[in-house]
């Protein structure tokens, strides 16, 4: 009865008498002597002969419009309009009916009854509303045009919320401790560390990205660096996010920048799915458990811990197109460093829309300071007809003006071709004798699926510059710090992937190759094949060989790297044997992996490294309720051993409370506070591992999905056994940033079957409502006074009401037998 919902009495008497009436309109007759005659005296059942009938008052039900829900279970009242009061109807209050998603233009047109409180569905054609009890559903339905535009995944921006008032710190910091035996023997240890400091003021978001380091592996330094600090907030109306601070410039055109200013832009996370871009990728290998940093312009934006083997990253944040510093910092004391030169793909937009990007601003520094002439730019991109995007912008300042233009088309059923021209012009100072230097660059993305072959080129370019073209970051490191920079002639980029479902195999490519015109070229690929089977009753095992290379000024690396993967125990145990075989030295690896619970995992693992030096290692991962824990250690002999142990999590505060979390989404990102009405110990369902609420009833879930309906429930089956859950669902659709707010209807205390007795020997009437101090339901009477009361205490004083008025109190006894065996009389006075 863990689950029981208070209200059931009453919805399993409906329920008898709903199929009843379900297959006609026309009017019922009810035999009422399987009830008590004095419960049928206050019940008037005549109302129930009209088809899907439900009495006044208020239920916990969902809301559905055309078919998509749009919020779990909520308070809803029903109501008999004035016009028939044989009638029910759910009100739609105004906040409710501003989540419809109905066109802004019906805000004038509907009426409103019960002194504006609900919504008078007679005044928009055709809709209709029926309450469904057996599904716990309101189910409206609106004809569709009407509506805005409408997706299964994505709400329109009636139903955003902008979340609550509130501060917060994201924290991801890991502590290294190694002990070398050879070179400069001895054992030094670090500290790294970034994260968001942020705070929520309506829509206004306040961020302020940290890094800090300490220690010997950080070069003795220690240091505490403000990154970014920046304020941004959504426009809704415009689809767009308006940004001040400093910020990183984000364009399918020009290549980033960091600035100080103002940028007001189309998010695309807004807009329906099918109308969002393309996002970049970085692929590498690991030789053993290491740390892959990703840095633009020295700023950290990127930070993980991977096992060994080939690794693909596709959730970098904020990145605007250009060049990426990847570093892979391995266990055993080596690193490999190597860029990512990337292009943006031209987003075709849909027919007659228009993307933009306006910014004003001044090119900074990472020490907050500015550099260089102010500047301005303005970008568009229109969809001129259902196959063909035009685009174009300038950027320009008193010294460098940049020039870009392009088209992009759908071939179909051959792919998307997408090129562009941009023309640099430069006025260089004193640096070059005061010359003007102009050129010329060259782009073409493509982007296809090959449905007969089961392969898709994900993303493929073309870029050329002249020797003189520039772009802003160039011309300022040039100009204004008479630094050497890079100049990029060619570049080509790839990725490629295919299948083969005959033979349950995959493959997959990522190449770039990059030329200048005053340095060596560089060439980073990545080669996948992998391959599903069967071996005997052994399911599911999994084959795959990677070949890679990196080359550039830093590095000259390659190899290739074979894995086999058995699982055993329902996939929650495996055994693994990997091998690396480089230029200058190969590995093997036997691996454990276990998963002790839904919060840990574990792994050990022994081996080869360089021919005949032996090695271990292990991992342990735990995701608790208000960190997340990673432990890695690993000895290699004759050479060095080495421990890490990483933290991720956050602390956030609402005047509604707060809680310690674990982070499983980016610093700063959007989060929901969930409150359990004060109880402890209530788990919420968020994917492989639910998240319990504090000892003050709070938790904060940050695996959030910004302008996406998210989905929050209450882990049933796992409530503590002294608590009840009323309402066990909720949603959410948040701005980004956004800190949501959701309580859920939780009671806690004993459960017990009691008989309610008034002073007259009579009994209250069937479905009286039974509340606490706090006005919650902890019951419903039935026959005779019987009701199953939950979320109740000793010397608790119980409220009993039905019609209008009509109310008596219950004092609970000081000793409660809540063992559920005798049925304990309750008197009403």
């Amino acid at each position: 009865m863990k689950s029981m919902k208070l209200n059931l009495i009453t919805k399993l008497m409906l329920l008898i008498l709903t199929p009843m009436i379900a297959f006609s309109e026309e009017a019922v007759d009810f035999n009422t002597d399987f009830l008590e005659a004095d419960s049928t005296e206050n019940v008037d059942f005549s109302k129930f002969s009209h088809a899907n009938y439900i009495p006044p008052g208020n239920y916990s039900l969902a809301i559905s419009v055309n078919r998509i829900k749009i919020s779990m279970e909520q308070p809803i009242s029903f109501f008999n309009p004035y016009y028939d009061d044989k009638l029910s109807l759910a009100c739609i209050t105004p906040e409710l009916y501003e989540q419809l998603g109905l066109q802004k233009n019906w805000s004038d047109k509907v009426t409103w009854l019960l002194d504006g409180e609900c919504l008078d569905i007679r005044s928009i054609p055709e809709m209709t509303i029926q309450g469904d009890l057996a599904k716990n559903n309101v189910d409206i339905q609106i004809p569709q045009a009407f509506m805005e535009y409408q997706d299964p995944n994505w709400d329109p921006p009636a139903r955003w919320d902008d979340g609550i008032l509130g501060a917060f710190i994201d924290y991801n910091a890991t502590g290294r401790v190694v002990h070398r035996q050879v070179g400069d023997k001895g054992t030094e240890s670090g500290i790294t560390a970034t994260g968001t400091m942020g705070a929520n003021f309506g829509a206004w978001r306040l961020r302020a990205d940290w890094q800090a380091q300490k220690g010997e592996l950080n070069k003795g330094s220690q240091s505490w660096a403000w990154n970014q600090l920046y304020a941004y907030r959504a426009i809704r109306s415009l689809n767009s996010r308006l940004t001040l601070g400093e910020q990183y410039l984000s364009s399918t055109l020009f290549d980033s920048i960091r600035y100080l200013g103002a940028s007001l832009e189309t998010n695309e996370s807004m807009l329906p799915p099918r109308l969002q871009g393309y996002a970049p990728e970085i692929a590498g290998v690991a030789k053993t458990n290491a740390t892959v940093i990703v840095r633009q312009d020295g700023r950290i934006v990127y930070q993980t811990e991977v096992s060994p083997g080939p690794f693909r990253i596709q959730d970098v944040n904020s990145f605007g197109g250009g060049t990426l510093d990847v570093s892979v910092q391995e266990q055993d004391g080596s690193t490999t460093n190597y860029k990512v030169e990337t292009s943006r793909l031209g987003t075709l937009t849909r027919p007659g829309q228009l993307i933009y990007q306006f910014v004003v601003g001044k090119p900074s520094k990472n020490e907050h300071d500015t550099q260089g002439p102010a500047f301005s730019l303005g970008s568009l991109s229109w969809g001129a007809t259902n196959n063909t995007t035009i685009y174009g912008g300038i950027l320009g300042s008193s010294e460098y003006q940049n020039i870009a233009i392009g088209l992009g088309r759908d071939f179909a059923p051959f792919g998307v071709l997408s090129g562009n021209l941009s023309i640099s012009r430069a006025e260089m100072g004193r640096v070059d004798n005061n010359q003007t230097l102009s050129g010329n660059s060259y782009n073409l993305t493509y982007s296809k699926q090959f449905d007969d072959i089961n392969s898709q080129i994900t993303f493929a370019g073309y870029r050329f510059s002249e020797k003189n073209y520039m772009n802003m970051n160039q011309f300022i490191d040039r100009r204004y710090n008479e630094n050497t920079v890079d100049s990029g002639k060619e570049l080509y980029t790839i990725i490629f992937g295919t299948a083969f479902p005959d033979y349950n195999a995959n493959m997959y490519l990522n190449y770039s190759h990059q030329t200048y015109w005053n340095r060596a070229s560089s060439d980073q690929y990545n080669l996948t094949i992998s391959n599903y089977f069967d071996l005997g009753k052994i399911k599911n095992l999994s084959l795959s060989l990677t070949a890679y290379k990196t080359k550039s000024d830093q590095n000259d690396d390659d190899g290739v790297y074979l894995n086999l993967n058995i699982p055993l125990d329902d996939n929650n145990t495996s055994i693994s044997y990997s091998g690396s075989y480089a230029r200058n030295t190969n590995s093997h690896n036997v691996n454990y992996y276990s998963r002790l619970d839904e919060r840990s995992t574990y792994s050990i693992s022994a081996g080869t490294w360089d021919k005949d030096k032996a090695t271990t290692s292990g991992m342990y991962n735990y995701d608790g309720d208000k960190t997340q824990l990673n432990i890695n250690g690993t000895y290699t002999q004759d050479n060095q051993s080495a421990l890490s142990m990483q933290l991720k999590g956050g602390l956030t505060m609402t005047p509604e409370g707060g809680a310690l979390h674990r982070n499983t989404s980016i610093n700063g990102g959007s989060r929901i506070l969930l409150d359990t009405n004060g109880v402890e110990g209530v788990p919420i369902q968020t994917g492989v591992t639910p998240v319990k609420t504090n000892r003050y009833g709070k938790a904060v879930i940050t695996s959030v999905m910004d302008y996406n309906r998210n989905n929050l429930r209450i882990d049933l089956k796992n409530v503590p056994d002294n608590a009840e859950a009323i309402q066990s669902t909720q949603s959410a659709t948040l701005t980004e940033g956004a800190i949501g707010y959701r309580k859920f209807n939780v009671i806690k205390g004993e459960k017990i079957l009691g008989t309610v007795s008034l002073a007259n020997n009579s009994f209250p009437p069937f479905g009286a409502s039974v509340k606490n101090e706090k006005n919650i339901e902890v019951g419903i009477i039935s026959d005779n006074g019987f009701v199953y009361l939950a979320g109740i205490n000793p010397s608790d004083v119980l409220e009993v009401n039905w019609g209008d008025k009509s109310t008596c109190h219950i004092q609970l006894p000081e000793k409660i037998d809540s063992s559920m065996e005798k049925i304990i009389l309750l008197p009403c006075k």
